[in-house]
């Protein structure tokens, strides 16, 4: 497989563009220019890392034109992308500061491109805890640099160091180089059946896996690709919508939560006048547990606005992996099992349930392996299981990282005979994949062992709560092993106990879990990933202070 820079450059064609809807100025940009510009951008980075060392480049900017350019300029270079994160995720600036200033260290990073997106305080806090030993370039303010370029490296060149957003643990850089990614891109887009008329729409930020591989995506096959901030999408979903329908995006990857989050301002702001969804091919639901519930919600709300039960499209994937695992066949509707939710332990074989039993728990097919990837289940000890058997997920392929950066080999998550061991826990059900958790979630309460997710989702589901975020925690008092559950709530006071109380009731009811606490937080408390998935360490002493608070009161 060529080189990233390669590939776009070969397939690049006149009508081909990156589209900004949400800009004033410039809101498109035709790719022979974009590569252009690019390259005028790689003789300024040449020019401040001549001869050093450190040549890996951070990208420290909002979605845009300046981040596209930047992160080609640097593939250009045969130089080393890592993208960095903004600040929304963090509680407050200091967390954020020290977070950047590992990865920098870590990854080694000479130099960071950045534009005036981040803002100036949080921009100055950054230079002062970095220091000296990284340069920073404007890219809005380069000067000209008539340098000769390099020639393109093999394809087995580092292309990307990409951090991990560390919902469990401190983030990790998954180490990818151009033959991963390229392989990895081919696999999303031979999944999807991808047409000369398509265009990935992204919102989700670059610095994201998902953001960033399928903008690639599109570039890499000489399609178009229309590109937002995420505020746009989050702050206004029901314009954003519509905006999107007018743009020529056929395809979307979002986390389940913006799926909801189009559910719940449809039936808050109505539908917009005109809405015309026909030509939305493929709407990914990736990065965080697939709902059926908000599935069927969204298939309801949009198909009489020509959105097709087709398009919902329920995928696994990771960075680890160049994004995508697995994924239906883009011409079937969305699969679903109704399973008794105490037979879903690590070597459990699943068994049905009723509809009606309140033991049942609804997992949603992520389909099969793409093209270049094999997926299979074993346990902790290397042991095999066959389909119906839960236990770890875990995948090779081409488009598989060789492992995470400056980790030592004990420490890289790979079996003895080379297949990455990804942390989540599934099955295999006629060939598809079902994810039914995170090997770190699993909380044990008396001897049983209980998904988070399964908590979290129930008390969500309470009437009133109106599928706001929730974190199932283990907490132990010293004495026995409970579970406490953080529900985000605009309610208040009594309203506000009785909404716990109801989650604790059908926890409870759902689960047989009585030795939980469910403690009502306001909206935005609970800490998040870029792509919806609890900090639980984070959450988890939050919770501990909340407590706390709560018996010395």
């Amino acid at each position: 497989m060529p080189h990233i820079w390669a590939a776009i450059s070969a397939n690049e064609t006149d009508g081909q563009a990156l589209y900004l809807p949400a800009q004033e100025v410039e809101s498109v940009v035709k790719v022979p220019t974009l590569l252009e510009r690019a390259e005028k951008t790689a003789q300024a980075i040449q020019h401040l890392l001549w001869n050093q060392e450190r040549q890996r480049v951070g990208i420290l900017m909002a979605n845009g034109e300046p981040w596209v350019r930047g992160l080609l300029a640097t593939f250009r270079l045969n130089f080393t992308a890592v993208p960095l994160p903004l600040p929304v995720a963090f509680a407050g600036p200091e967390a954020y500061v020290s977070h950047l200033a590992r990865i920098v260290k870590d990854a080694g990073i000479g130099v960071i491109i950045v534009d005036d997106s981040l803002g100036r305080g949080i921009m100055r806090r950054v230079k002062e805890r970095i220091g000296g030993g990284c340069q920073f370039l404007e890219i809005n303010e380069e000067k000209g640099y008539a340098a000769m370029l390099p020639p393109l490296e093999p394809a087995d060149t580092l292309a990307i160091i990409q951090y991990t957003s560390g919902s469990t643990s401190a983030p990790k850089g998954v180490s990818l180089t151009h033959e991963n990614v390229s392989q990895g891109l081919l696999s999303l887009t031979e999944s999807l059946e991808w047409r000369p008329s398509d265009a990935f729409g992204v919102w989700v930020p670059l610095f994201h896996d998902m953001g960033l591989f399928t903008l690639l995506s599109s570039l890499v096959r000489g399609s178009s690709a229309c590109l937002w901030r995420p505020a746009d999408a989050i702050r206004n979903p029901m314009e954003w919508l519509s905006i999107f329908s007018n743009s020529p995006a056929t395809a979307l990857g979002a986390p389940n939560f913006f799926y909801d989050l189009l559910n719940s301002s449809a039936l808050s702001q109505g539908i917009p006048k005109g809405l015309d969804l026909s030509s939305w091919r493929i709407a990914a639901n990736a990065a965080e547990p697939v709902q059926e519930r908000t599935l069927e919600t969204f298939y309801r709300t949009f198909a009489p606005y020509g959105l097709t039960e087709n398009s919902l499209q329920p995928a696994y994937g990771m960075a680890e992996a160049t994004l995508i695992v697995t994924t239906p066949n883009p011409s079937s509707a969305f699969r679903s099992l109704n399973l008794d939710r105490t037979k879903l332990g690590i070597g459990d074989t699943v068994a049905l349930a009723k509809e009606s039993s309140p033991a049942g728990r609804s997992v949603v097919s992520c389909g099969r392996p793409v093209p270049n990837m094999q997926v299979r289940i074993s346990d902790e000890h290397g042991s095999f299981f066959a389909e119906g058997c839960v236990g770890e997920i875990q995948i090779c392929g081409e488009p598989v990282t060789d492992g995470y950066f400056g980790l030592s080999p004990a420490h890289q998550p790979f079996t003895p005979d080379g297949w990455l061991r990804t942390g989540d826990l599934g099955f295999l059900w006629d060939g598809e994949l079902y994810v039914t958790g995170r090997l770190k979630n699993m909380i044990t309460v008396r001897g049983t062992n209980i998904y988070a997710e399964d908590v979290e989702e129930i008390a969500r589901s309470t009437p009133g709560a109106n599928h706001r975020r929730a974190a199932a925690l283990p907490w132990s008092d010293g004495e026995a092993e409970s579970m406490v559950v953080l529900l985000e709530t605009s309610l208040e006071g009594s309203e506000a106990e009785a909404l716990s109380q109801a989650a604790r009731h059908r926890i409870n009811a759902g689960l047989g879990l009585s030795l939980v606490e469910v403690i009502p937080v306001r909206p935005q408390t609970i800490p998040h990933t870029s792509s919806g998935k609890v900090k639980r360490g984070v959450a988890l002493e939050q919770a501990r202070q909340m407590l706390v608070a709560k018996n010395v009161g």
